[in-house]
Protein backbone atom coordinates (compact mmCIF):
# COMPACT_ATOMS: atom_id res chain seq x y z
CA UNK A 1 0.00 0.00 0.00
CA UNK A 2 1.30 3.40 -0.99
CA UNK A 3 1.03 5.36 2.26
CA UNK A 4 1.86 8.71 0.68
CA UNK A 5 -0.90 8.30 -1.87
CA UNK A 6 -3.38 7.27 0.87
CA UNK A 7 -2.38 10.27 2.99
CA UNK A 8 -2.95 12.57 0.04
CA UNK A 9 -6.44 11.10 -0.51
CA UNK A 10 -7.32 11.67 3.19
CA UNK A 11 -6.14 15.27 3.02
CA UNK A 12 -8.25 15.92 -0.08
CA UNK A 13 -11.32 14.27 1.51
CA UNK A 14 -11.00 16.29 4.75
CA UNK A 15 -10.47 19.47 2.76
CA UNK A 16 -13.68 18.84 0.81
CA UNK A 17 -15.51 18.08 4.11
CA UNK A 18 -14.28 21.31 5.66
CA UNK A 19 -15.43 23.28 2.64
CA UNK A 20 -18.83 21.59 2.85
CA UNK A 21 -19.22 22.31 6.58
CA UNK A 22 -18.12 25.90 6.12
CA UNK A 23 -20.70 26.36 3.36
CA UNK A 24 -23.39 25.00 5.72
CA UNK A 25 -22.28 27.48 8.37
CA UNK A 26 -22.47 30.37 5.91
CA UNK A 27 -25.94 29.34 4.77
CA UNK A 28 -27.25 29.18 8.32
CA UNK A 29 -25.59 32.47 9.18
CA UNK A 30 -27.21 34.13 6.18
CA UNK A 31 -30.58 32.63 7.08
CA UNK A 32 -30.24 34.00 10.59
CA UNK A 33 -29.29 37.38 9.19
CA UNK A 34 -32.37 37.33 7.04
CA UNK A 35 -34.68 37.41 10.12
CA UNK A 36 -33.10 40.50 11.70
CA UNK A 37 -35.97 42.95 12.16
CA UNK A 38 -35.38 46.47 10.82
CA UNK A 39 -35.87 49.23 13.38
CA UNK A 40 -38.61 50.83 11.31
CA UNK A 41 -40.72 47.67 11.32
CA UNK A 42 -44.18 48.47 12.80
CA UNK A 43 -44.59 47.44 16.43
CA UNK A 44 -47.47 45.13 15.51
CA UNK A 45 -45.18 43.09 13.23
CA UNK A 46 -42.37 42.94 15.79
CA UNK A 47 -44.79 41.66 18.41
CA UNK A 48 -45.92 38.91 16.05
CA UNK A 49 -42.32 37.85 15.40
CA UNK A 50 -41.76 37.52 19.16
CA UNK A 51 -45.11 35.73 19.62
CA UNK A 52 -46.45 38.52 21.83
CA UNK A 53 -50.23 38.77 21.83
CA UNK A 54 -52.19 41.92 22.67
CA UNK A 55 -55.76 41.31 23.76
CA UNK A 56 -56.80 44.95 24.08
CA UNK A 57 -55.55 47.89 22.03
CA UNK A 58 -58.52 50.20 21.56
CA UNK A 59 -57.75 53.84 22.33
CA UNK A 60 -61.18 54.73 23.67
CA UNK A 61 -59.70 57.35 26.01
CA UNK A 62 -57.69 59.91 24.09
CA UNK A 63 -57.53 62.82 26.54
CA UNK A 64 -57.33 63.29 30.31
CA UNK A 65 -56.25 65.88 32.84
CA UNK A 66 -53.77 65.86 35.66
CA UNK A 67 -55.51 65.70 39.04
CA UNK A 68 -54.69 67.35 42.36
CA UNK A 69 -55.78 66.43 45.87
CA UNK A 70 -55.00 66.85 49.55
CA UNK A 71 -54.67 64.47 52.49
CA UNK A 72 -57.90 64.04 54.45
CA UNK A 73 -57.85 64.80 58.18
CA UNK A 74 -60.44 62.77 60.08
CA UNK A 75 -62.76 64.81 62.25
CA UNK A 76 -64.44 63.89 65.52
CA UNK A 77 -67.85 64.50 63.91
CA UNK A 78 -67.44 62.00 61.07
CA UNK A 79 -65.90 59.39 63.36
CA UNK A 80 -68.95 59.70 65.60
CA UNK A 81 -71.18 58.62 62.70
CA UNK A 82 -69.47 55.25 62.38
CA UNK A 83 -71.42 52.38 63.95
CA UNK A 84 -70.60 48.83 65.01
CA UNK A 85 -66.92 49.60 65.36
CA UNK A 86 -64.21 51.03 67.54
CA UNK A 87 -61.88 53.48 65.84
CA UNK A 88 -58.38 54.78 66.31
CA UNK A 89 -56.72 57.59 64.37
CA UNK A 90 -52.95 57.87 63.90
CA UNK A 91 -51.38 61.20 62.89
CA UNK A 92 -54.85 62.59 62.10
CA UNK A 93 -55.03 60.92 58.67
CA UNK A 94 -54.76 57.15 59.26
CA UNK A 95 -57.88 55.43 60.53
CA UNK A 96 -58.06 51.95 62.06
CA UNK A 97 -61.52 50.48 62.48
CA UNK A 98 -62.37 47.25 64.28
CA UNK A 99 -65.88 45.85 63.89
CA UNK A 100 -67.69 44.75 67.04
CA UNK A 101 -69.82 42.40 64.95
CA UNK A 102 -67.77 41.08 61.99
CA UNK A 103 -69.20 41.57 58.48
CA UNK A 104 -69.76 38.34 56.56
CA UNK A 105 -68.45 38.41 52.97
CA UNK A 106 -70.77 36.68 50.48
CA UNK A 107 -71.42 36.77 46.74
CA UNK A 108 -74.13 39.34 47.39
CA UNK A 109 -72.36 41.24 50.16
CA UNK A 110 -69.01 41.75 48.50
CA UNK A 111 -66.07 43.50 50.11
CA UNK A 112 -66.81 46.66 48.11
CA UNK A 113 -70.49 46.63 49.07
CA UNK A 114 -69.78 46.09 52.76
CA UNK A 115 -67.24 48.89 52.85
CA UNK A 116 -69.53 51.29 50.98
CA UNK A 117 -72.08 50.81 53.76
CA UNK A 118 -69.78 50.78 56.78
CA UNK A 119 -66.83 53.14 56.35
CA UNK A 120 -66.34 56.81 55.50
CA UNK A 121 -66.72 57.41 51.74
CA UNK A 122 -66.57 53.66 51.20
CA UNK A 123 -68.09 53.86 47.73
CA UNK A 124 -65.10 55.84 46.45
CA UNK A 125 -62.81 52.79 46.57
CA UNK A 126 -62.41 49.89 44.15
CA UNK A 127 -60.95 46.47 44.81
CA UNK A 128 -57.35 46.12 43.64
CA UNK A 129 -55.89 42.94 45.11
CA UNK A 130 -57.06 40.03 47.24
CA UNK A 131 -54.51 38.14 49.34
CA UNK A 132 -56.21 34.91 50.43
CA UNK A 133 -53.10 33.65 52.20
CA UNK A 134 -52.99 36.65 54.55
CA UNK A 135 -56.79 37.05 54.57
CA UNK A 136 -56.67 40.64 53.40
CA UNK A 137 -57.64 42.82 50.45
CA UNK A 138 -56.45 46.20 49.19
CA UNK A 139 -58.71 48.81 47.63
CA UNK A 140 -57.58 52.02 45.93
CA UNK A 141 -59.46 55.31 45.94
CA UNK A 142 -60.88 56.45 42.61
CA UNK A 143 -61.14 59.79 40.83
CA UNK A 144 -63.07 60.26 37.59
CA UNK A 145 -63.91 56.55 37.96
CA UNK A 146 -60.22 55.69 37.67
CA UNK A 147 -57.93 54.20 40.28
CA UNK A 148 -55.20 56.13 42.06
CA UNK A 149 -52.39 53.57 41.94
CA UNK A 150 -50.33 52.72 45.03
CA UNK A 151 -50.74 55.93 47.01
CA UNK A 152 -50.54 55.42 50.76
CA UNK A 153 -52.95 58.31 51.30
CA UNK A 154 -55.71 56.86 49.11
CA UNK A 155 -56.32 53.25 50.06
CA UNK A 156 -58.17 50.82 52.30
CA UNK A 157 -56.85 47.50 53.54
CA UNK A 158 -59.38 45.08 55.04
CA UNK A 159 -58.80 41.90 57.03
CA UNK A 160 -61.10 38.93 57.64
CA UNK A 161 -61.18 35.89 59.91
CA UNK A 162 -61.41 32.17 59.14
CA UNK A 163 -65.19 32.52 58.77
CA UNK A 164 -64.62 35.02 55.96
CA UNK A 165 -65.91 37.89 58.07
CA UNK A 166 -64.34 41.35 57.89
CA UNK A 167 -62.98 42.17 61.32
CA UNK A 168 -60.78 45.21 60.75
CA UNK A 169 -59.75 47.83 58.21
CA UNK A 170 -57.18 50.59 57.75
CA UNK A 171 -58.06 53.67 55.73
CA UNK A 172 -56.62 56.86 54.29
CA UNK A 173 -58.46 59.36 52.07
CA UNK A 174 -57.59 62.09 49.61
CA UNK A 175 -59.78 65.21 49.56
CA UNK A 176 -60.60 67.75 46.85
CA UNK A 177 -59.69 65.47 43.98
CA UNK A 178 -60.25 67.56 40.87
CA UNK A 179 -58.77 68.23 37.45
CA UNK A 180 -55.54 70.18 37.81
CA UNK A 181 -55.49 71.71 34.33
CA UNK A 182 -57.00 71.31 30.87
CA UNK A 183 -57.14 67.90 29.23
CA UNK A 184 -53.97 66.58 27.65
CA UNK A 185 -53.66 64.31 24.63
CA UNK A 186 -52.72 60.81 25.76
CA UNK A 187 -50.05 58.50 24.43
CA UNK A 188 -51.79 55.78 22.35
CA UNK A 189 -51.80 52.42 24.09
CA UNK A 190 -49.82 50.73 21.32
CA UNK A 191 -47.07 53.33 21.73
CA UNK A 192 -47.02 52.59 25.45
CA UNK A 193 -46.60 48.90 24.62
CA UNK A 194 -43.83 49.79 22.15
CA UNK A 195 -42.03 51.73 24.88
CA UNK A 196 -42.08 48.73 27.19
CA UNK A 197 -41.14 46.35 24.35
CA UNK A 198 -38.15 48.48 23.31
CA UNK A 199 -36.85 48.26 26.89
CA UNK A 200 -37.33 44.44 26.81
CA UNK A 201 -39.91 44.73 29.60
CA UNK A 202 -42.41 42.74 27.53
CA UNK A 203 -40.84 39.35 26.91
CA UNK A 204 -41.33 36.96 23.95
CA UNK A 205 -44.21 34.47 24.16
CA UNK A 206 -46.20 36.69 26.53
CA UNK A 207 -49.68 38.23 26.35
CA UNK A 208 -50.75 41.80 27.10
CA UNK A 209 -53.94 41.06 29.04
CA UNK A 210 -55.24 44.49 30.07
CA UNK A 211 -54.57 48.18 29.54
CA UNK A 212 -56.36 50.57 31.88
CA UNK A 213 -56.10 54.28 32.59
CA UNK A 214 -55.63 55.49 36.15
CA UNK A 215 -53.45 57.96 38.06
CA UNK A 216 -50.02 57.80 39.67
CA UNK A 217 -48.36 60.29 41.99
CA UNK A 218 -46.46 62.94 40.04
CA UNK A 219 -45.58 65.41 42.79
CA UNK A 220 -46.14 65.69 46.50
CA UNK A 221 -45.77 68.89 48.53
CA UNK A 222 -46.78 68.82 52.17
CA UNK A 223 -50.46 67.83 52.15
CA UNK A 224 -51.08 68.54 48.44
CA UNK A 225 -50.40 66.03 45.69
CA UNK A 226 -50.61 66.01 41.89
CA UNK A 227 -51.45 62.86 39.92
CA UNK A 228 -50.67 62.08 36.29
CA UNK A 229 -52.84 60.04 33.90
CA UNK A 230 -51.15 56.64 33.76
CA UNK A 231 -51.50 53.51 31.65
CA UNK A 232 -51.53 50.37 33.76
CA UNK A 233 -50.49 47.42 31.58
CA UNK A 234 -50.85 43.80 32.70
CA UNK A 235 -48.66 41.21 30.95
CA UNK A 236 -48.94 37.44 31.37
CA UNK A 237 -45.70 35.53 30.80
CA UNK A 238 -45.53 32.11 29.16
CA UNK A 239 -45.31 30.46 32.61
CA UNK A 240 -48.50 32.17 33.80
CA UNK A 241 -46.79 34.84 35.91
CA UNK A 242 -48.43 38.27 35.78
CA UNK A 243 -46.28 41.40 35.51
CA UNK A 244 -47.60 44.94 35.73
CA UNK A 245 -46.14 48.09 34.21
CA UNK A 246 -47.00 51.77 34.47
CA UNK A 247 -46.47 54.37 31.75
CA UNK A 248 -47.10 58.10 32.13
CA UNK A 249 -49.87 58.55 29.55
CA UNK A 250 -49.00 62.20 28.85
CA UNK A 251 -45.20 62.33 28.97
CA UNK A 252 -44.69 58.82 27.57
CA UNK A 253 -42.21 57.51 30.13
CA UNK A 254 -42.07 54.37 32.21
CA UNK A 255 -42.93 54.87 35.87
CA UNK A 256 -41.32 52.90 38.69
CA UNK A 257 -43.90 52.88 41.48
CA UNK A 258 -42.58 51.89 44.94
CA UNK A 259 -45.35 49.35 45.47
CA UNK A 260 -43.79 47.55 48.42
CA UNK A 261 -43.54 50.77 50.41
CA UNK A 262 -47.24 51.40 49.94
CA UNK A 263 -48.21 47.79 50.65
CA UNK A 264 -46.11 47.78 53.82
CA UNK A 265 -47.43 51.16 55.02
CA UNK A 266 -49.72 49.44 57.49
CA UNK A 267 -50.66 51.34 60.59
CA UNK A 268 -48.85 49.89 63.59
Amino acid sequence: MDWNKTKTIFIIVFSILNVFLFSLYLNRYNEASDVVVPRDTPIEERLVLDNIKVEKTEDIIQEASYVSGSVHIFSTEELGQLTNQTVEVKEDYQLIGTFKEPLLITEENTIEKLLSENIIRGSSYELWKVDEENQSATLFQTVNNRLVYYNQNAKVVVYWNDEHEIIRYEQTILDNLEDYNESKKLLPTMQAINLLYSRTLIKPDSTVKEINLGYSTLAQQAETQVFAPTWHILVELSNGTIEEHFVNAVEGRIIEIPKKEVEQAVVE
